[in-house]
């Protein structure tokens, strides 16, 4: 009963911004934590817009310290560059009671925590922290219907992470914008949606989602699976999954949509698919401009993630390539794909590309947190010029 009560009163206490208005388009790119080359090339593409993975674990590596160093870099390149900051907070420290893992994966990222309330303490500082330093969107985990993001239940998620991390956004920042639940578009993600939706749909201003799904011009055939319109609103048949579509229209999702990660892997120097990449770019923005609902589409991903990380099995998603792994300055040490200038050529010959976004912050950087401790000497420090880092499994492959 208590429990109940207490779901209740978070919903209740959710009430959602003043949103612009639908159709105001906007273009990203996920970009991870950006350094100086990175932030140049996602600046230089027209976009308007960059994802950022503000990572729990990484920004408060103990309970008692935080690290925002890394953090602030990458915002603060972003908004000498005039973009946009979309930064999803997620991921479980090891410090944090969690329950029984269901999948034992040797991970701790992906637990379901005990509580809430190490989850909602640590939003409510990183809103505070980075909402007076410009940033107005957040999203509230990553892919949670991926077992490899997320160890729990779809009623797990509402429980631990979007009632309480949206509450926390608000009470930080009464003018932010929450996002989410950022599904991968996979397996039976509409039955999580639904759930999510039918307990929490407060909990969201903007409904951010993945689609992977390729497009017919690429090939991609009907017995192929889900292509990327049948994902979004045209269900093959009534024996298959829901489109995005459905399940919001079922929901009663009037509001906007943004397409947080969509892109197409393509083999590094083979010619065919990176032309097919570029194809894929040019189909998501030509359809995203005819539907007022559906206002943004963030591209996975700036770079790829090889060489970088030699061992990265995600590799070709990349709308650009580095030539070495000492690669530090855009465009000399960097290859544009066909894609990179794609979209570079299409946001130019489309002026309602991008729209406006929320100007970045003009405030000063605030004082150090009251009780919070500063990052110490023997904390991970990001390195300016480091080159981004993927997280692990981003970017599945869409199934039938």
């Amino acid at each position: 009963m208590l429990r109940r009560l207490t779901l209740c009163v978070a919903l209740a206490s959710l009430s959602s911004p003043a949103l612009a208005d639908l159709g105001d388009n906007g273009v990203g790119i996920n970009a991870h934590v950006p350094d100086d080359a990175v932030a140049d090339l996602v600046a230089a593409a027209g976009v308007n817009w960059i994802r950022v993975d503000a990572n729990w674990f990484q920004l408060q590596p103990a309970r008692d310290r935080y690290d925002w160093s890394a953090m602030d870099g990458a915002v603060e390149r972003a908004h000498a560059r005039g973009l946009s900051v979309y930064m999803t907070l997620a991921y479980t420290p090891a410090w944090v009671a969690r329950v029984p893992e269901r999948r034992a994966d040797g991970q701790t990222h992906n637990d379901e925590p005990a509580g809430s309330g190490e989850w909602a303490a640590f939003v409510e500082a990183a809103v505070s922290r980075y909402a007076a330093r410009g940033v107005t969107h957040f999203g509230l985990w990553n892919e949670p219907n991926l077992p490899q993001f997320w160890d729990g239940t779809a009623d797990s998620y509402v429980d631990k992470i979007a009632l309480p991390g949206a509450a926390a956004i608000r009470r930080a920042c009464s003018t932010c914008v929450v996002l989410g639940p950022d599904l991968a578009h996979v397996g039976s993600y509409d039955t999580f949606l639904d759930r999510v939706l039918e307990r929490a749909s407060a909990a969201f201003d903007v409904l951010a989602h993945h689609i992977y799904n390729d497009w017919p011009e690429n090939g991609r055939q009907v017995w192929d699976g889900d292509r990327f319109l049948e994902a979004l609103e045209m269900r093959r048949s009534s024996f298959t999954r829901a489109s995005l579509r459905e399940v919001l229209d079922r929901r009663g999702w009037t509001g906007e949509v943004w397409i947080t990660e969509t892109g197409f892997r393509a083999r590094p120097g083979d010619a065919a698919e990176e032309a097919k990449q570029a194809t894929f770019v040019r189909r998501a923005l030509e359809e995203q401009l005819l539907r007022p609902w559906w206002t943004n589409t963030f591209f996975y991903e700036a770079v790829d993630c090889r060489p970088f990380q030699p061992d990265c099995g995600i590799d070709g998603f990349g709308l650009t390539r580095a030539h070495t792994a000492s690669a530090r300055a855009w465009p000399a040490d960097y290859r544009a794909k066909p894609a990179y200038e794609e979209l570079r050529a299409f946001i130019a010959a489309h002026p309602e590309l991008p729209g406006e976004a929320p100007p970045p912050g003009t405030e000063p950087p605030p004082p150090p947190d009251a009780g919070a401790s500063s990052p110490d000497a023997g904390a991970p420090r990001a390195d300016a010029g480091a080159p981004p880092s993927a997280d692990a499994g981003i970017a599945p492959t869409p199934d039938p």
